[in-house]
This record gives C-alpha cells, structure tokens and sequence, in this order.
C-alpha cells in the first residue's frame, strides 16, 4: 500500500507521543520507548523532508490564511508570534500570582510548547508550512482538552480534580473494561472508593485462590494519552481538508471512539494477563506491550478512517492549480 506523506507524519507522532506519555508517567519500558522515538523521528523527518522536496510552491499556512479573512497578511504574520508570548506570560502570571504553585507538571509542559509554536510559526521554509500547522494545532486541542474542559469543570462544579478524574477512570474506563472480561467469561468487578488513601478506582479479580486488587490510576487507565492521540488525530483532519462538514464530523466522531475503544482493549488485554497468569504477567504487559498494542490499534483504525474520509472529500491539494482566467475583451 502507498502511504502519503502526512501519514507519516501522523505515525510519527503517534510513535514519539506514545513513548513519552509512557516514559513521564514512570512505567519504566524503556528500550520499547527508545524504540518508538527512534521509529517515530525517522517517520516524521522522512516526511517533512518528502514534503519540502515535492511542494515547490510558496504558500501560507492555515493560520495565515484564516486571519487574512480579518487583516492583512503582514498584521497575521506579526500578530501569531505575539499571541505566542501572551500565552506563556499569561500562563506563568496566573500561576505564580493567582494559584501560587511554582512546580513543574504536564499542563505546564504542554503550554510551554503550545506557545512556543506560535512565536516561532513564521520561522522555517514555507513549504513546511502543514506541518507548523499540524504541530500548531495539535498543541492547541491539548490546551483545550487537558486544561480548557479539565480546569472549567474544576472550577465550575467545585470538585477536586482527584475526584474528577476518579469519576472520569470509573465511568469511562473501569466500567467498560470490567463488563468486557464479564461477557468474556472472567469474573472480575470493579468499585469506586472516593475515601479511601490511594488510588480510587479498583479491579478485583481470581488468581488461584487469591481474590488480588488492581488499582487504576490516571496514567493507567490511558485517559492522558486518549488525549494526546485523539487531538493529534483532529489536528491531522483540519490540516489535511481545512474545513468542518459533515463527512469531516463523522470522521472525528469515529477516530473519538476508536481512540477510546483503543484504551478500552488495552485494559482489556492487561487485565487478562493477571487473571491468568498473576500480577507480575499483568505488570510485563502494561509496562512493555500495552503502549504498543494502543498504537497500533489506534494507527489501523484511524487509516480506515481516513480513507474512508479521503474517498468522500477531497483534499485542497487536489483542487485545480493555475485555472486560465477567463479572458476580457
């Protein structure tokens, strides 16, 4: 099969983001994450490099193009870097001066790198302009996933974020995980302990004679990285048709779903190795194989997708170049 360049743009940041988000989150596999960088920078330099090799024309990026529609070129261009160096200012301010943490954590991690992108859009060759688009975007669907709707319902419902997450694993990922291996045949259950120490989220299940507990945390249950694969998979639809229609919706309902049907068979895979073969199986699994079985499930799902997408919407690069204008007398 024929790939496209941006596909492997997209198996690379697929790749490198499964590797981190299983690296910072201290699960310790570290010769499948180097593995996976080192496939995913390959990919993604390969890419880049086709595309800057085929794409002679000068263009300007999405970014550009939308704001044209409000300004002029030059203000967009110097506008982007600006809003760049508010987000960073104004993330620290509020940090610092209004919650008063001065630690380090993801969120502050994925606003750096988000407001970096903007000051530096407008450095580079053109021809790479899809791919400052899709780290641009990518970047943003983060800000507004984990710390737009996150922090909101925060602040909106007055509950913990412990308590918040504790719900989020119960709800989305324990639940249906649990069912699952109950249709399968195992038994296993699942409970909710908001007041207890340590992890609220708990999977019980038969090993021999033993009934043994899994807790499920929030590195776990895969909800970071069902964020961090379904927003690289919406930053890759908007770059690739740069518009919203209903194909395009159906498209982003389905990868939505498969991302999380992705997470949902990798719990399911790593609880089954402890039920039949104990927790040291169950800690092989998701340490070194569960992070590979995501990816791999979410890249096959995600092609069908796209495919499907790409055989009812044509791509703006497909869109007739140079057209003759009609001639005036």
């Amino acid at each position: 099969m024929k790939f496209e360049k941006e596909w492997l743009l997209l198996f690379g940041s697929l790749f490198v983001a499964g590797a981190l988000y299983n690296h910072y989150l201290g699960h310790s596999a570290l010769l499948v994450e180097i593995i996976l960088v080192v496939i995913g920078i390959v990919l993604a330099v390969y890419a880049a490099w086709k595309t800057s090799v085929l794409k002679k024309e000068s263009a300007d990026g999405l970014l550009i193009r939308l704001m044209k529609r409000f300004m002029s070129r030059e203000r967009a261009a110097a506008l982007i870097p600006m809003l760049g160096f508010a987000v960073l200012l104004i993330w620290s301010v509020w940090k610092i001066f209004f919650i008063h943490m001065s630690d380090l954590r993801m969120e502050d991690f994925i606003v750096t790198l988000f407001g970096l992108s903007l000051v530096l859009y407008n450095y580079g060759p053109s021809k790479l302009h899809q791919m400052q688009d899709f780290v641009v975007l990518y970047l943003l669907f983060l800000v507004l996933i984990f710390i737009g709707l996150w922090k909101l319902y925060a602040i909106t419902s007055g509950e913990s974020s412990y308590r918040i997450t504790a719900y989020a694993e119960y709800y989305i990922v324990t639940q249906p995980v649990t069912a699952i291996l109950n249709v399968m045949g195992f038994d296993v259950s699942c409970e909710l302990r908001l007041g207890g120490i340590g992890l609220a989220n708990i999977i019980e299940y038969e090993y021999g004679d033993r009934i043994l507990r899994l807790g499920i945390g929030a590195g776990c249950s895969g909800l970071y990285s069902a964020g961090l694969f379904f927003s690289a998979f919406l930053a890759f639809v908007f770059v690739r048709y740069e518009k919203i229609d209903r194909y395009v919706g159906v498209a982003l309902a389905l990868g939505f779903v498969v991302t999380w049907l992705s997470n949902i068979v990798r719990m399911v895979f790593t609880v089954m190795a402890g039920i039949m073969w104990g927790h040291p199986a169950l800690a092989f699994v998701h340490s070194y194989i569960g992070i590979v079985i995501f990816v791999v499930f979410v890249t096959i799902f995600w092609l069908l997708i796209v495919r499907w997408l790409d055989s009812k919407e044509p791509k703006p690069s497909e869109a007739p170049l140079n057209q003759a204008a009609p001639v005036q007398s």
